[in-house]
């Protein structure tokens, strides 16, 4: 098949990407260059949030996966403005893309924020976002919907809870709780965190998210849904914290911090739905965090 990966130079959608190659052609679309990406796809280079810009296209893809986006709860309380061009007025661009090429199906990467601060939610949950970013992931899920109302264009949406693996960018410490984590602790065996060190949150490994994303392209249990993707161990800021202290074989102190408004404070959530289209969670906390620490130092030596 023929498949563009909105945000394919990202943490995500670059795993995807090369996932994926082997068995189908891959196009990209990003607004940041990456050397890695443009040697081996062919990569579109521009902001989505500008509609005209999206004539630059291919107009037969099979698939498009929507996994661009401003990706941070933090980000988007600072400047809402941006979240809103790359989240909302991004995705209305894709939506409108997609109903002009009509793509077999649209694959897009939700949130957890969508839940705000809520315990073991399931896909029938009431969604009460509390951060920016949260209402435009919430947005964006309604215009895909739109897809199968006004075309017939069929669609699975992936509430993402927090994904963490090998690859993500731990120099960028607003984003992505065990990257901030595992950066703080080798730079100093120090790791600030913002609010309780016992508030609670599930995770997912960027390999299980990949996985999900996968098997959409071809398994019709997935059509036309809604799943949270998420390994169901929960996970604290301090347990977070020793289990990288474990990998690194070292001793690690926490530092509490003040948090923030809009910051989840907990969210932990049943994944049944979608290990019953037969995805299973692969990594738990301890064996994801290994996997990520050594391909760092890998990477390093």
């Amino acid at each position: 098949m023929k498949i563009l990966i909105t945000g394919g130079t990202g943490f995500i959608g670059k795993k995807l990407a090369h996932l994926l190659k082997d068995r189908h052609e891959i196009h990209i679309l990003d607004k940041k260059p990456d050397t890695d990406i443009t040697h081996t796809f062919k990569t579109f280079l521009f902001d989505m949030s500008q509609k005209h810009l999206f004539d630059e296209l291919d107009t037969d893809y099979d698939i498009v996966f929507h996994i661009a986006a401003q990706s941070g709860g933090y980000y988007s309380l600072v400047n809402p403005q941006d979240d809103c061009d790359w989240n909302c007025k991004a995705t209305v661009n894709v939506v409108d893309f997609c109903l002009s090429i009509k793509p077999k199906k649209v694959i897009f990467t939700s949130s957890m924020a969508v839940y705000g601060n809520a315990s073991n939610v399931t896909e029938n949950s009431e969604t009460k976002p509390i951060s920016f970013y949260g209402v435009s992931k919430l947005a964006s899920e309604n215009y895909i919907k739109l897809l199968k109302e006004h075309a017939g264009i069929n669609y699975s949406i992936y509430r993402l809870f927090a994904t963490y693996g090998s690859d993500q960018d731990i120099n960028n410490l607003h984003q992505g709780i065990v990257s901030i984590y595992l950066s703080y602790a080798l730079k100093n065996k120090q790791v600030p965190i913002t609010g309780k060190k016992d508030r609670v949150r599930c995770l997912v490994h960027v390999n299980d998210v990949c996985s999900a994303l996968e098997q959409s392209l071809t398994n019709p249990q997935t059509d036309n849904s809604t799943f949270n993707v998420l390994n169901e161990e929960v996970c604290t800021p301090e347990s977070i914290v020793n289990t990288i202290a474990d990998a690194m074989g070292e001793k690690v102190s926490i530092i509490e911090k003040d948090g923030y408004k809009g910051d989840q404070t907990f969210i932990t959530g049943n994944n049944s739905k979608l290990k019953s289209t037969g995805w299973i969670p692969s990594l738990n906390l301890a064996e994801g965090v290994s996997e990520f620490y050594k391909k760092l130092k890998g990477n390093n030596e």
